[in-house]
């Protein structure tokens, strides 16, 4: 107790503030960047206390100070990558290859990135201007010991959860604790703690092997299931027919349409395929195809079906060679890509072509052919009026079947709130949607594609036409809770294949 009291009274004022601060700062406040990222520009909040930043702190106390704030810049930048990396299924140097990728975001968010630039700045300055001297002596292991402390209080926390809700205490080094953000059974928990720079090296790794099984090898064309392969072969197309008998294929592919765990969500969404009339001409198959990363990834399972990922971008034509839009030309097929933002947006103006894509139409195109912009994550061309376009386009009766291929936008996250449509469906099927705004928004704007398609696929169009309408990803909410209302594994599909009798009454009239 004599020990004690000669301490404390020891301690002056000024003492108490420079270390209250100081841990206050590397423990919480460095975290505010994060926080306002997480907020303003929809990354999912991994956990709620960085402790690299308290690491950092602690070595602060006893290294020279240009030291200590280079190496926070490089642990905020670590965190914000993490976190966008784990938010839109993108290994960590997918992202930084794709960084251009910002120049397409509509004003609002690129306000919200300079926000959170302006935050980052001022936590290196205060990192940088901070007296650190003036923690004298003995004071500096009270510090240190504090931060220390508060490191092992977060990791036991987190270790508690996990235990409690798993059974399983966590071990960083073995792949069995995945942290890869497509399959891991912990990312389904908000925790305490925070690790950039370790969760990154283990995405580099982790990643790398699952997707040394997936997608990330330019020389790994290994199959993989797809919708579109599946409505090729239900469909019967095979070399040797002629192409004045082949349908028309169009294939869409729908921005953040994951598989809803929620069943009523699920039906709900391709209800508009159950209308009788469109049964009277379709045959309608439903059912899930894995998916592995963000929307390249199902760009390369329908186009290539195989686990080529973002290799894609940068494959040459000989690579690309036996994709979709190269299988169907040799049959005749005329191709098509669509996709309502810049054609520079991941260099699909490049890539299309290599593939094999003989038109391609783009924002631009479809402003200077009248389509309406929509807002969302990514100002572009409103997903309603492209399928109105396509249904126009295939109305006319051409020599060569078309081979047409979707991209959809507007549902990209983050989604508006509300999600703007004049003509939204209610939300009011669950409680859930009707409580949640963004699920809400997310649900309007998946609905309004899937009822786009099913009016274009009534259309009376020249030949017969067999629809392939395909998520590419679950969708990323920054909220867990919604994020866990979603498989992380697949995602659903569904097949409209002509009738026979009805593609007799098409040819027929041609």
């Amino acid at each position: 107790m004599k020990i004690i009291a000669r301490l404390s009274g020891s301690w002056s004022f000024s003492d108490i503030a420079y270390c209250l601060f100081f841990v206050t700062f590397y423990a919480i406040f460095a975290n505010v960047p994060f926080w306002a990222a997480s907020h303003w520009l929809g990354i999912v909040l991994l956990g709620w206390f960085c402790l690299e930043y308290a690491v950092i702190g602690l070595l602060a106390l006893f290294v020279p100070r240009i030291l200590a704030v280079s190496l926070l810049l490089l642990v905020i930048s670590a965190d914000m990558l993490c976190g966008v990396s784990k938010t839109y299924y993108l290994a960590p140097t997918e992202c930084l290859a794709n960084i251009g990728a910002l120049h397409g975001l509509p004003a609002t968010r690129l306000l919200a990135v300079a926000a959170v630039g302006v935050l980052i700045l001022l936590v290196s300055s205060i990192a940088a201007f901070f007296p650190v001297a003036a923690i004298r002596g003995a004071y500096r292991s009270y510090a240190a010991a504090s931060l220390l402390a508060f490191v092992v209080l977060a990791v036991s926390v987190d270790c508690t959860v996990l235990v409690r809700k798993t059974g399983q205490a966590p071990n960083l080094l073995q792949p069995a604790f995945r942290d890869d953000g497509l399959s891991s059974h912990y990312m389904n928990y908000l925790w305490a703690s925070r690790y950039p720079i370790i969760r990154l090296l283990r995405s580099e790794r982790i990643l790398g092997l699952h997707r040394n099984t997936l997608n990330t090898t330019p020389e790994d064309d290994s199959a993989v299931p797809s919708a579109a392969a599946l409505a090729v072969s239900s469909a019967g197309l095979t070399a040797g027919k002629k192409s004045a008998g082949m349908p028309n294929l169009v294939i869409v592919l729908v921005e953040s349409w994951g598989l809803a765990i929620d069943s009523s969500v699920r039906d709900s969404l391709v209800r508009p395929y159950s209308n009788p009339s469109l049964l009277a001409q379709y045959k309608v198959q439903q059912g899930t195809v894995p998916f592995y990363g963000p929307t390249v990834s199902g760009e390369a399972r329908e186009l290539c079906g195989n686990k080529m990922g973002f290799h894609l971008i940068v494959s040459s034509t000989q690579k690309l060679q036996g994709c979709l839009p190269d299988q169907l030309a040799s049959l005749g097929y005329h191709s098509l890509a669509l996709h309502g933002m810049d054609g520079h947006f991941f260099d699909r103006l490049t890539w299309y072509r290599h593939i094999g894509f003989q038109e391609q139409w783009f924002r631009d195109q479809f402003r200077q052919g009248g389509l309406p912009d929509c807002a969302g994550a990514f100002v572009g061309t409103c997903d309603a009026s492209i399928a109105e376009w396509i249904g126009q386009r295939l109305a006319i009766n051409g020599t060569n079947p078309d081979l047409v291929y979707w991209v959809t936008l507007n549902s990209h996250l983050p989604v508006p709130l509300p999600s703007q449509l004049a003509n939204g469906v209610p939300c009011s099927l669950t409680p859930n949607l009707s409580q949640q705004p963004a699920l809400c928004s997310w649900y309007q704007l998946i609905a309004n594609v899937h009822n786009s398609v099913s009016k274009l696929a009534m259309t009376k169009l020249a030949r017969p036409t067999i629809f392939v309408i395909v998520g590419d990803h679950a969708p990323p909410f920054s909220d867990l809770s919604l994020r866990n209302q979603f498989s992380d594994a697949v995602v659903p599909y569904v097949l409209l294949i002509p009738r026979q009798d009805n593609q007799k009454q098409t040819s027929a009239r041609r």
